[in-house]
């Protein structure tokens, strides 16, 4: 009878068991199917918002705001200008999108935490890069192309908001080694130009800056002559600028097509002759800080970027006249400076992150965003409609010198070689120049070697 008892019990708990299993079992695969179905329906709506007309189907903030992270250089006053735009955007798309404001130092500190999350993790949404940047980041396949943002009827651009756009910025989004792609996004611009101290040239019998480098080579030499003041203060390393300024004779000294460079030739001679001419008869002083120099005019001229126009209005005050002007040129029938200025790109993410990444670059590039930006800083606004914003209509109304810049500058402004070479190439470029400026090689040696030692570093990026 206990015999018989033990099995009855025995029996009981193998079926209550076997139907725990099942019931187990058929949860786990209707949780399973469950997960099936929605990384499926994920999948579909990641391939589905990638096209150009998904995203008009797609509305922000369905399940609250989407955060998304923002990595940036800028400090002092241009930090400044990106809180002011970041917390106008916060407040607009509250409830909807939420920006976290990351400063990472300068750029090298920037791009080494991105190439660190590349391999790790942690990559932000948006982040401020150059078009070498880019190009890197690119061939990580760890940013988006922006084309299908901008096609979208509901987030994308006009054909009117497009032509609003100043076009060097416009260029530089989608240049030639971005494959026929779009890969960033309006951040903020600068370009090279020249300021002048307007009462030093007026002792001298000057209204402006000449328009050539031959007739400028004259003109300092007379300022000096007349004045006691040195015509122009030139910075200790001159890698870019030689390049920059050797662009304005219509010759390209980095030509990524054929990976070649183009230091060597009679347009480059007459500029390195230039500088060392006014270098040794002291129309030209070089100095560490060259912005000291114009400010406390020990220099009539200087030679840099408009972004620093903000900081000279407040160093200058009311001590002298001054106004800014494009840089000489080599051939007047091609005016060229330089272009200046980080991009926004976007890192890979959810559907719904990157939606709100593009409206926030979107935002940032807008009139609002870019006249605050401009008011700000130095840098000039992206979008020409920012000018007739009331901000910024009153800021270049209360400083000139910043009109002056957008208007006599920036047209001719495009961006120079966008490679990750540059840096080693201008680097092969000062030592060059600096050797023929202390006299340890002529004008035709020092170019020779400078066009070797910067073909040499441009090809260690092939």
């Amino acid at each position: 009878m206990k015999k018989l008892l033990s099995i009855v019990i025995l029996l009981f708990f193998t079926i209550v068991l076997a139907a725990c299993n099942n019931t187990e079992s058929s949860t786990l695969s209707q949780s399973n199917s469950s997960n099936s179905s929605n990384t499926s329906n994920w999948n579909q709506k990641e391939e589905s918002a990638t096209s150009d007309n998904e995203w008009d189907k797609m509305e922000l903030g369905e399940n609250g705001p989407v955060e998304i992270d923002f990595w940036h250089i800028q400090a002092t006053i241009y930090g400044e200008a990106v809180n002011e735009i970041v917390d106008k955007f916060n407040k607009k798309y509250e409830g909807k999108i939420k920006v976290n404001n990351v400063f990472q130092g300068e750029y090298d500190a920037l791009n080494k935490k991105i190439r660190a999350s590349i391999q790790g993790g942690g990559l932000p949404n948006v982040s401020m890069a150059y078009e070498g940047d880019a190009l890197e980041y690119m061939k990580a396949n760890k940013i988006v192309s922006l084309d299908s943002f901008l096609k979208s009827e509901k987030y994308g651009y006009s054909q009117a908001e497009l032509d609003d756009i100043v076009p060097g910025v416009l260029a530089r989004q989608s240049i030639p080694q971005y494959d026929g792609k779009t890969m960033s996004w309006i951040h903020g611009n600068s370009a090279m130009g020249i300021y002048y101290n307007k009462e030093i040239l007026k002792q001298a019998g000057f209204d402006k800056p000449a328009t050539t480098w031959k007739e400028f080579e004259q003109q300092a030499i007379e300022i000096f002559e007349k004045t006691g003041v040195p015509a122009l203060t030139l910075p200790e390393n001159l890698g870019a600028n030689f390049g920059i300024w050797l662009r304005t004779y219509g010759i390209e000294p980095v030509n990524l097509s054929d990976h070649t460079v183009n230091y060597d030739n009679e347009q480059a001679l007459e500029l390195i002759t230039i500088i060392k001419n006014l270098v040794d008869t002291g129309a030209a002083v070089i100095a560490q800080d060259t912005e000291q120099e114009f400010t406390n005019e020990r220099a009539a001229m200087e030679i840099g970027t408009t972004a620093r126009s903000t900081t000279k209005i407040d160093l200058i005050e009311n001590k002298f006249d001054w106004a800014i002007d494009l840089i000489p040129q080599g051939d007047e029938s091609n005016k060229s400076t330089a272009l200046w200025g980080g991009n926004h790109v976007m890192f890979k993410s959810t559907p719904e992150e990157e939606l709100a990444s593009w409206v926030f670059m979107k935002y940032f590039a807008s009139p609002e965003a870019q006249s605050i930006y401009a008011a700000k800083t130095g840098y000039f606004p992206a979008v020409k409609s920012a000018q007739d914003t009331d901000l910024l209509s009153q800021d270049y109304s209360a400083n000139p010198q910043k009109r002056q810049a957008f208007e006599n500058v920036v047209p001719y402004a495009r961006i120079t070689a966008p490679t990750a070479a540059i840096r080693a190439v201008n680097d092969a470029v000062a030592t060059a120049v600096s050797l023929h400026l202390n006299n340890n090689a002529n004008g035709e040696d020092a170019l020779k070697k400078m066009n070797m030692d910067a073909q040499e570093s441009l090809n260690k990026y092939k």
